[in-house]
């Protein structure tokens, strides 16, 4: 069949993407997309099935749209898979080159919208064709409807003061009260704790962005003392979320601990008034799941009931969540977003918080000179912005967090410096890198007592004899599970988390550390693959089954009581073992000590952001299992994801 065919006839087109499927370049959704279009509209061009199937994989791996202008100038960079195959889709695309030849033919096309930024969109759009193409992008119906919903939403929401603003003179004493430390007014220095709190009190919509340790926590429990300090605290309602349930745990114990080191605030009883703030939820449970669906009970007929929302670990909310979380704000409530914008983005499609943030530290003459009146700093040129949503966004600077060593590496990697990365792998003590990783190098680390040996030899003893000393010795094995993991950057093959944890309990059964014969045994960890309302479990949280005081084996999960929660293994129908895990399921924790398990063969999924989130899972010390030229390609490789809320905020500001 020769190129010419396929760039004039439609079956032909679609007889190259059942190839491609069968070769597992593309899913069989992304070929049944392109057939579906055809069946809506028959006489279609050719480019119609190819754009569709092209978009959907792209959906697929994380893109919210085609950015045309991106794609086809670099589509190396969006395509991975066969060296051949590459070749033979680039010379496909090669017949359609240009942007405007794929808006020229799309235009005419029935399942596509064209947007007319000439002309006013309704708000509330009803549109019902599958694609629209706006400003040189072409999305799923879906995606740009989210976007637009983003965009206009937070744009208002950057646009409105808070409800009862605080003057100038009554909130300068109360920031210097909460942030003693923070006197430097010098650009080089400049107090962005105290900054954070004071946009967060002069408007409705503030992130909080920074890396592990630089006090996001902190700054939120100030935040919040704030805000009751200011209102009725016995009316204020403050809700907290997170997207996992093991992220709403550790913004609990993080709350909690910043909570306990809050100066006195005027009058206010600040502990009751922080008693009344209910544990984190997770976003589906706080919106209201309904299963089998992609609804939700709360949206702009049914708002939440709050005054003021804090999210954490932003950074993993997708598109299509964040839409669903502001249409179901109420439209007087604050909200408040924590995460790190340089850690992996969502797993589904979007990078919410990077887009968000791509402003950050930059502010309007009036932001400016409120800055200087609260927080006694003066912010320099470079600094002042007229990007009105790049006022509500904050990124923290110093990590009180990490060993210097670490954090030097976190830094190195952040930049895309490798050859400071490799100096400081060869440097510091605290790091440690095994440039030919074999697997029984990876077993030899596990079984060290540094790592995991302490807790298998712990569960290898058992527990007392009565109730007390079984409860006190399972929170020693929760405890002690969590000062070490491993973490791979792949979920299949020997060098993937499936490989990894087979290993692993191949080992235990030889050594007889652990008798590890069938699924469940006494010490498997296990992480839980899918939200399960009835038990009250989330997609991420991690149990250990361990017999209980009758000798019957249990999952015991943390809990916010301070006796963990068991659970029968037999109701636990998705999970899997976790003694390592992938590097997304591991974002919102933290560990003593980490080690990431790299694959000998170069991988186009291993990249900066991976690496980062990675290191930055380390309290105390950092292992590595990397080939030289594994690690040299993810550093300099970063994540685009292919998104257009950036161009829908820029409309919504105009």
């Amino acid at each position: 069949m020769s190129q010419a065919t396929c760039h004039t006839n439609p079956e032909a087109i679609l007889q190259l993407l059942q190839d491609w499927t069968e070769a597992q370049w593309l899913r069989a959704l992304d070929l049944s997309f392109a057939r579906f279009l055809l069946s809506l509209e028959p006489q279609a061009p050719a480019l119609l099935p190819l754009a569709a199937a092209l978009l959907a994989r792209l959906e697929g791996e994380g893109h919210t749209c085609l950015q045309l202008e991106l794609f086809l100038h670099e589509p190396d960079r969006f395509l991975s898979g066969a060296p051949e195959l590459i070749t033979e889709i680039r010379h496909i695309l090669a017949a359609w080159s240009q942007p405007q030849q794929w808006m020229d033919i799309l235009s005419t096309c029935r399942v596509v919208e064209q947007i007319d930024r000439t002309q006013p969109k309704p708000q509330d759009d009803d549109s019902e064709t599958p694609l629209v193409l706006d400003q040189g992008c072409l999305y799923l119906r879906r995606y740009w409807r989210d976007a637009q919903c983003i965009a206009r939403t937070l744009t208002e929401q950057v646009s409105r003061r808070a409800l009862n603003p605080v003057p100038a003179d009554t909130l300068k004493p109360l920031l210097a009260q909460l942030f003693p430390a923070d006197t430097s007014g010098s650009p080089e220095n400049l107090p962005w704790q105290k900054i954070a709190c004071a946009l967060a009190m002069r408007g409705r919509f503030t992130i909080i962005t920074g890396g592990p340790g630089t006090g996001k926590t902190y700054t939120a429990a100030r935040l919040m003392a704030l805000l009751m300090a200011q209102h009725n605290s016995s009316s204020l309602r403050i809700v907290l979320a997170a997207p996992t349930g093991k992220a709403a745990v550790r913004i609990n114990e993080s709350l909690h601990n910043a909570i306990a080191q809050l100066p006195p605030l005027g009058q206010q009883d600040l502990a009751t008034a922080f008693a009344r703030i209910g544990p984190a939820r997770t976003l589906h449970n706080l919106l209201g799941a309904r299963p089998g669906t992609r609804r939700f009970r709360h949206d702009r007929q049914h708002p939440l009931d709050l005054d003021v929302l804090i999210v954490d670990e932003a950074s993993m909310i997708h598109q299509e969540m964040m839409a669903a979380l502001l249409r179901a704000l109420p439209e007087h409530a604050q909200l408040i977003l924590l995460g790190d914008q340089d850690q992996l983005a969502s797993v589904e499609a979007g990078a919410v918080l990077a887009d968000l943030c791509n402003h950050t530290g930059s502010y309007d003459s009036a932001t400016c000179t409120w800055l200087e009146e609260t927080c006694n700093c003066t912010l320099d040129a470079d600094r002042r912005s007229t990007n009105p949503l790049a006022s509500g966004v904050v990124r923290l600077q110093r990590s009180h967090r990490f060993n210097a060593g670490i954090g030097a590496l976190a830094d190195a990697v952040q930049q895309g410096q490798t050859s400071l990365a490799i100096q400081t792998l060869h440097q510091e003590a605290v790091l440690q890198w095994y440039e030919a990783p074999e697997i029984a190098q990876i077993l030899q680390l596990a079984d060290s007592h540094s790592c995991y040996r302490p807790l298998w030899e712990n569960i290898r003893r058992g527990s007392g004899k009565n109730i007390e000393e079984h409860a006190l010795w399972v929170q020693q094995i929760l405890e002690q599970y969590g000062a070490f993991r491993l973490l791979c950057a792949l979920r299949q093959g020997p060098w993937g988390v499936a490989g990894i944890n087979q290993a692993i309990e191949n080992h235990l059964q030889e050594t007889g550390l652990l008798k590890t014969q069938g699924l469940w045994y006494a010490g498997r960890p296990a992480l839980i693959t899918r939200n399960d309302p009835q038990l009250g479990l989330s997609n991420g949280d991690i149990g250990i089954a361990l017999p209980d005081p009758q000798g019957k084996l249990r999952v015991y999960f943390p809990g916010n009581d301070p006796l963990p929660r068991a659970i029968l293994p037999s109701r636990l129908k998705y999970s899997e073992s976790a003694w390592a895990m992938t590097v997304h399921k591991s974002q919102g924790s933290e560990f003593q000590h980490t080690a990431l398990i790299l694959p000998p063969q170069d991988s186009a999924v291993i990249r900066r952001e991976l690496l980062y989130t990675a290191i930055t899972r380390a309290r105390e010390k950092f292992s590595l299992f990397a080939p030289k030229a594994g690690l040299e390609q993810a550093i300099t490789r970063r994540t685009l994801r292919m998104s257009g809320l950036l161009s829908a905020l820029q409309n919504s500001a105009n």
